[in-house]
């Protein structure tokens, strides 16, 4: 019970549609193959930069644990620690001036 279109013309052309439909298929696979590989590559970029951050948080936290003058220094800069017997003397900025406005 096979097709009979015109005899011998049907099976080349279902084995052409079949073709046509891998192929297409093939194509997308293909297409969605190279967005994906795209993707990893910004992911592996992504993780080496978060990857080199964290080695340097690493090293930092062993160093404030390891060395009282790094310690210090972080404390200094980062919460504006102060020695009891210092003094902080703050310049006070102009305020800038607005644009558009000009006084005579």
């Amino acid at each position: 019970m096979a097709l009979n279109f015109g005899g011998r013309l049907a099976w080349p052309l279902l084995v052409a549609g079949v073709l046509a439909l891998c192929g297409l298929g093939l194509a997308r696979g293909l297409s969605h193959l190279s967005q994906v590989q795209e993707e990893l590559t910004q992911v592996r970029a992504t993780n080496q930069r978060l990857d080199k951050e964290n080695n340097a948080m690493y090293r930092q936290v062993l160093r404030l644990r390891s060395d009282p003058q790094a310690l210090e220094r972080a404390c200094r800069h980062d919460m504006g620690v102060v020695r009891p017997d210092e003094v902080i003397y703050q310049q006070e900025q102009p305020l800038p001036k607005p644009a558009g406005k000009e006084q005579p």
